[in-house]
């Protein structure tokens, strides 16, 4: 324990950690009441994250997404390299979307933004959020390259010494079929970042603070010393497993290594399976991000995340796999591979922590992408929706219906979806006996019948998973069952393809159930 964390008694230490925490919180439900779209107001698509002088995470929203929170430390080293410290203002804002930048897909947008107090630039706050259009083609997994997903916007400055670029704010505008919603989300994030800086400046003026160095080294060595602690209950050694899913023409596989050694955690990926031609791609980011949450949830779930828990992990990946691929893949529904990472590293530490594991979740989220245009009259409408399937099981507990993870992002509500699109539920209810079994059953998915009420033909994007390979069971837990497309009552063959819809046509989608925990009792009872 260095002499920072000695300077700082813990009573003082847990109220500065506390608020800082609550001044991201405050800046991301800002972000979530000026946001313009569902998918940031409704699904809880966005995170907004305050990083020290150096970079290093240091205190995150409590509604944050995982996938976002793990990449915003790398985002910001990407934005450095293009605009060093040494030439930031006070009242800039950096941009990108690149997927092997940011979170790993042209959807979302990650900001950064110094703040400066005395002229001394003493932390970063990072904003992501997941647009409702980027343009180029309708969000799906089938594009073949990066090109045909959208706009692609390289590390620039939105805003320099607090005037902005409105160049950058047009070319948004004209790449995008919801203009509106997507520059009110834009500035949505910008109101973020302006609360961070202003709540944070007023904390230190309170606390006569000339930087916030101090406090974020001793919350480093605190986080990391109860890591490390738990580290220690597991044996040392080398433990692997693999999950399968859907892919496109064929499965695909993830397989994961994990050592534990000299109080570190090392997970590799060599031996999945190599990038595919469609856009379910990963990049390093999003597979660090969801790779480190896992053990999060195992190690240490009650304890605020940051750079002290971040920093004992190393993630292997090598440039060429699916977990890894390469620029300028296809990596629009990257989250159908992100969100099965859990599967394999949970399976893989069965056996040395049994009480700590979940078995595989009804996951990767499903998202469903509505669109529709009338070229005579120039009407249109694009929503997006998302739904989850149902969670594993856990030691003690039985998996939770149709809720999220690992993404912590919320089902879409009927009302929502049927009062911006030209839709009508049919039917949603819970897929019943869907959870595997075991001494502790996994969590069932859900099944929504949607009909299209639009005079025209419309399109619906599906970016769904587990409809051929279920999520499994652990420790002798049984699988959960696969979910299922259906149009008009037939099943729909490519599941991550791009189906029409007629007027009055039905589109069914069921959610696969999460897998059971430990072995059914010899009656069979679950």
């Amino acid at each position: 324990m260095d002499s920072a964390t000695r300077r700082i008694n813990p009573i003082d230490l847990e109220i500065y950690w506390n608020r800082l925490i609550g001044i991201v919180d405050e800046a991301g439900a800002a972000m979530k009441r000026t946001s313009f779209s569902t998918v940031v107001r409704e699904s809880n698509d966005y995170t907004c994250v305050m990083l020290d002088a150096d970079g290093a995470l240091l205190a995150q929203s409590s509604w944050s997404v995982p996938g976002f929170i793990g990449t915003t430390p790398h985002s910001l080293r990407h934005f450095l390299a293009v605009y060093p410290r040494e030439t930031l203002s006070d009242g800039d804002i950096i941009l990108s979307n690149n997927p092997w930048i940011g979170s790993g897909h042209l959807n979302d947008l990650t900001m950064a933004a110094p703040v400066f107090h005395g002229g001394r630039l003493v932390a970063f706050v990072v904003t992501v959020a997941h647009l409702s259009d980027i343009g180029g083609r309708q969000w799906s997994a089938s594009s073949t390259e990066l090109f045909e997903e959208g706009l692609h916007m390289p590390v620039l400055k939105l805003y320099e010494a607090g005037i902005r670029n409105e160049a950058l704010i047009k070319i948004f505008e004209a790449n995008v079929r919801l203009p509106g919603q997507v520059v009110g989300d834009i500035e949505a994030q910008v109101v973020a970042i302006n609360v961070v800086r202003r709540r944070l400046l007023e904390f230190m003026a309170e606390y006569g603070l000339k930087d916030i160095g101090d406090i974020a080294r001793a919350v480093y060595d605190v986080t990391e010393s109860a890591v490390r602690k738990q580290l220690r209950d597991i044996p040392e050694g080398t433990y692997s497993a693999e999950v399968e899913g859907d892919g496109w023409n064929e499965s695909i596989r993830i397989k994961a290594t994990v050592t534990v050694e000299d109080g570190r955690i090392r997970v590799d990926y060599t031996g999945s399976s190599p990038q595919v031609r469609y856009g379910v791609n990963e990049s390093y980011n999003h597979t660090h991000a969801y790779t480190v949450y896992p053990f999060k949830c195992m190690l240490a779930p009650g304890l605020p995340n940051n750079d002290g828990f971040i920093r004992l992990f190393d993630v292997v990946a090598p440039e060429g796999l699916i977990v890894n691929a390469k620029f300028p893949a296809a990596v629009g529904a990257r989250q159908l591979i992100g969100h099965m990472l859990q599967g394999a590293i949970f399976e893989a530490m069965a056996g040395v922590m049994p009480d700590k594991v979940q078995a595989d979740s009804g996951t990767p989220l499903t998202v469903l992408v509505f669109k529709g245009l009338d070229i005579e009259s120039g009407e249109s409408f694009q929503q997006i929706t998302f739904l989850n399937g149902g969670i594993g099981a856990t030691r003690g507990r039985h998996g939770e219906p149709c809720s999220s993870f690992p993404a912590n992002i919320s089902n879409t509500p009927v009302e929502i979806l049927e009062n911006l699109a030209p839709v009508r539920y049919r039917q949603k209810r819970i897929h019943e006996g869907s959870g595997g079994g075991g001494e502790f059953r996994g969590g069932d998915g859900q099944i929504v019948q949607i009909e299209s009420c639009w005079h025209q033909t419309m399109t619906v994007a599906l970016l769904t998973e587990r409809t051929r390979k279920a999520p499994r069971g652990v420790l002798g837990g049984e699988s959960g069952a696969c979910g299922f497309v259906r149009k008009n009552g037939e099943p729909v063959v490519e599941t991550k393809g791009v189906v029409e819809l007629a007027p009055g046509d039905v589109l069914e989608v069921a959610l696969p159930g999460g897998g059971g925990l430990g072995t059914p009792d010899a009656s069979g009872t679950p």
